[in-house]
């Protein structure tokens, strides 16, 4: 690795050494997390794909939905099934490099899952200067309990 200073590090430098630490073998007890880094190395490689090509609004809303269906499928799994390890993976990966992108993501995600605020166009403006999201919650929707900070519908 060449030595750069901190401000030289780029997003896809950062996710490359996400990918890189995911796909060790060597990690302690790394066959127990197998299923999970499966999930996490797959989102950082078509992240990182998306990231040559997208502008930032279109890749955060990509990934916000995209995390919203994978955690719509995760929430009817039992969480020791292969299949929830690995959708935990990907969705949390997700909510770390949108969490890169804007600081406040998850935060202002909690906060207004917390407080039952539906997502809603004026509400996203506030917090997303104006980016298009599509989450569209009601009062039967409640939080998974996953950890990936979404409404998940019945």
């Amino acid at each position: 690795m060449t030595e750069r200073k901190v401000c030289e590090l780029t997003i896809m430098d950062i996710t490359y050494r996400m990918l890189s630490f995911h796909s060790r073998d060597e990690i302690a007890a790394a066959a127990d997390y197998a299923e999970y880094n499966t999930g996490t190395c797959d989102a950082l490689n078509e992240m990182r794909l998306d990231m040559e090509k997208l502008t930032e609004s279109e890749f955060i809303s990509k990934y916000d939905e995209l995390s919203l269906e994978k955690g719509d499928e995760l929430f009817g799994l039992e969480e020791d099934d292969p299949k929830a390890q690995y959708l935990q993976g990907y969705c949390s990966i997700i909510e770390d490099v949108l969490s890169f992108i804007n600081p406040g993501y998850t935060y202002d995600q909690m906060t207004m899952l917390e407080e039952g605020i539906a997502f809603d166009g004026a509400f996203e403006d506030a917090f997303y200067g104006g980016m298009e999201h599509h989450h569209h919650g009601d009062d039967e929707d409640e939080d998974c309990g996953c950890g990936c900070g979404h409404h998940h519908h019945h």
